[in-house]
This record gives C-alpha cells, structure tokens and sequence, in this order.
C-alpha cells in the first residue's frame, strides 16, 4: 500500500505543482449569493418550529442529553436510564451545560448543532476541493439542500450525529493534511460519544495510517474512562461502562443485534443494512408498537433471525471488497481520490451500521459534495461514471420525497438511495485510480 506520508492540499482542485493552490476569482464573478439568504429564511423557519416545540413539551432527546448531564452534577447513576444508550462520556461533557437548566440547555444546543452544520458543510467543501468558479453556488446550496431534510430532522430531535459529522470530517480534514496524531483526536471523541463511527478505524488500519488509529484510540480510552472517572469516579464509571456495555456493545459485538433496541431496530426509520434485510427477509411488522399506525409487512422471503444475520454478514464482507477493489492497495496521491476515498468510507458506514435512522443521514453531505465535485471532472471519470453519480443525486433527493410514505421507509429508500451512491463512487474511484495508473506507465515508457 505504499509507505511515507500523504499531505494532500484538500483547498486546491487541481493541484497547482509548485503552490498546490487555484487562484480563487473576485468574489463579484461568482453571481449574486441568493442561496444565502435562502438559507437564512430557513433557519428562521426552523427556529421557530423549535420554539414551537419547546413551549409544547415536545423536548424529544434533547430532554435525555439534559437529564442525564444532571445525573452527573447530582451523584445519581446513568446505569438503565431509559432512553440513554450511550457511554458516560457525554453525558459528563454536557453536564455543565445541564447546570445552566433546562431551557438555556435546549437552546444552546440547538444553536451548537445549527453551526456544526455550517461547519460540516465547510469541511465537506474544502475536502471535496470545490470552487465556486467551477459550479457556482451550487457547491455549496446543492450538497446541503439534498441533506437537509436529515438536518433538520436532526435538529428537531436535539440528537447527536451532526456533532459527530463535524468530527469525522475534522479527523479527514487533518488525516488529508498529514496530521495524523491530530486526525485521531476527534475520530477518538466520535467513538466515545456514539461508538457507530468506530469502523472507520479499518479504513485507516487499511491505509496503514496508524498513527490516525492510535491516537483515536488512546483519545477514546481517555474519554471513556478517564475523564468521567475522574469527573464521578473510577468504579461508578466502571459499573456503567459495564452495563452500557451488557445492554448495548455486546448484543452487537456477539450476536450482531443492534443493542437493547429489540424489536424496535426493526421500525421503518432504521435505514440500515441491518433494518432492511430485517423487515425484507423476515415477516416483522416494521410498525412497531412504539409507534400509531396500521402493521406494514414488507417482507419477501420469510428467514429465521439466524438467517438473516448470516445474509447481513456477507453482504457487509461483500461492500467492504468492493471499497477495497474500488481504491485499490495504493494510497491516493491526488485529493480527488482521496476525498473520493473518504466518501465511500463515510457511505459504507452508513448503510453497514447496525442503527442507522434516517438523521444518521445527514453524513452524506461529504459523500454528495464529493459527487458534485467529480461531476465537474466529467472527462476524467468518464461518461459511465458521469451517469451513475447524477442517478445517485437523483435517488438521494428522491428518497427525502419518499420519506413521506412509511411504506417506502419501510422498504428502505434511504437505504437504497445511499447504496446506488456508494455504488457510483465506486466506479468513479476506479476510473480515477485506472487512469492515475495509465499516467504512471507513461511517464516510465
């Protein structure tokens, strides 16, 4: 797989041999920013459906994040708090904003999440080395008008994923500019926040990038035990790390179900491998009980769970092949490549997870803002790839439509639509890792 170090300019989209850098146009020549303004009149219609929610008691899990941050400040124990699935670890972080009380808490953290998400989508840009010169606004209002729904969705629940969005893209960020000590640092806080990210760690095992490994680790650990050892104890965190993991790591780990969830990992919003070959392999009603509506089967085979574990298994080995067929042994010398390689990462993370709802989505932003970018170097990856890729777009904004319906959740459109996408970045990473091969061979003839 090659060895030294890669310090790839992600700023730049053609990489310029002596700067690494594109001069950028005067600000007038890339028209008028009406997408600005668009988005501003959508946060403030977005803030006041919050508001709204707020004054009628409908928290959702931003009342978890507070009450169990109070549980920190209060002594009391997290071990079987209802709705709280998560290691100690955030609880401790956001206990100090627990302590200022309910409201300043349910509105600080929406204000956080809001400029997470300006931030991803700034990550997400400079990592796809896109310029407003190439496609205009549309690098920017287009990857983000395709996640929003998720976005919002997001921020509606007060959950935690834009958070984690922010720090994977980081953790790319400075893996692409060679800073592999600090790129583990924030993939290290995601795993300790929502351990879902932890697969990551074999992309960059596979690279061979073991550095960005270590110190992810060793910033878990720290974040795991440590910090909230120190913050309530070392044999307290130790009793709830246990039972975080008795209820929720180890059903995954041993059996491949997806934690304490039960029955509920089966309801139409989990868009995950695991979800779907459940409610398509086995008779279950995907309305489950948490939910009011009329029972939807969708099924077209009737497996045992034993079954369809097995079936969720090779199709899981099967896509991490075709990541790796697609990137190949060799790592990327150029920052399309290497962009290309984190959104298939992040896209195969997505639809491999055990638990993977529908706001879990809003991480195809990279993966999007990547396909916009290589859509630009339409001669490189070649009319096939060109083709793929704007069904994949297609099929993205199609399934936000099809959210509607509980039938197509049912059946998995998100699900569907991030696989033919991961399916397209495939083939163009192929393209792009064919033809850097090409110029190799003609630069030694």
């Amino acid at each position: 797989m090659g060895g030294g170090e890669n310090n790839i300019r992600m700023d730049s989209p053609h990489g310029d041999k002596e700067t690494g850098r594109t001069p950028r146009p005067p600000a007038g020549e890339v028209g008028p920013r009406w997408w600005l303004w668009v988005a501003v009149v959508l946060l403030l219609l977005v803030t006041a459906v919050v508001v709204g929610k707020f004054l009628r008691h409908d928290y959702k899990d931003a009342e978890v994040w507070y009450d169990a941050g109070r549980r920190v400040l209060t002594g009391e124990t997290l071990a079987g708090l209802p709705h709280y699935r998560y290691p100690p670890t955030f609880a401790v972080l956001v206990a100090p904003l627990a302590a200022l009380g309910f409201g300043p808490f349910f509105f600080v953290w929406y204000a956080v999440n809001v400029g997470l998400f300006v931030v991803s989508v700034r990550l997400s840009w400079r990592l796809s080395a896109l310029t407003e010169a190439e496609c205009g606004p549309a690098s920017y209002w287009l990857p983000a008008a395709l996640v929003a729904v998720y976005a919002v969705d997001t921020l509606f629940l007060g959950q935690t994923n834009i958070l984690i969005m922010a720090l994977v893209y980081w953790a790319c960020m400075e893996e692409a500019r060679g800073r592999q000590w600090v790129a583990g640092l924030p993939l290290g806080a995601a795993i300790a926040i929502k351990v879902f990210p932890a697969p990551l760690l074999l992309y960059f095992a596979f690279r061979l990038r073991w550095r960005v490994v270590a110190a992810a680790v060793l910033c878990c650990l720290f974040l795991l035990f440590v910090l909230p050892g120190a913050a309530r104890g070392f044999e307290r965190n130790f009793r709830e790390m246990a039972d975080w993991g008795d209820r929720v790591a180890l059903p995954f780990v041993s059996r491949g179900e997806a934690g304490d969830w039960g029955q509920h990992s089966l309801d139409f919003g989990n868009q995950s491998l695991t979800g779907v070959a459940g409610r398509l392999l086995m008779a279950v009603n995907a309305q489950v009980a948490a939910r009011e509506g009329p029972d939807i089967y969708v099924n077209v085979a009737d497996l045992d769970a034993a079954q369809v574990r097995r079936v969720v298994l090779a199709v899981s080995l099967a896509l991490g092949l075709v990541l790796i067929w697609a990137i190949g042994w060799r790592r990327p010398a150029d920052g399309l490549r290497q962009s290309t390689e984190y959104a298939l990462a992040v896209t195969l993370l997505l639809l491999t997870s055990a638990l993977s709802w529908t706001y879990f989505f809003v991480m195809l932003l990279l993966p999007v803002m990547v396909s916009v970018r290589l859509l630009v170097e339409g001669d490189r990856i070649g009319r096939v790839s060109v083709g793929m890729l704007k069904a994949a777009l297609f099929g993205v904004g199609a399934a936000t439509v099809l959210l509607a319906s509980q039938h197509a959740r049912a059946l998995g459109c998100v699900f569907w639509a991030s696989l033919l996408l991961f399916a397209a970045l495939g083939v163009a990473a192929l393209r792009l890792r064919r033809q850097a091969a090409e110029e190799v061979t003609l630069a030694r003839a």
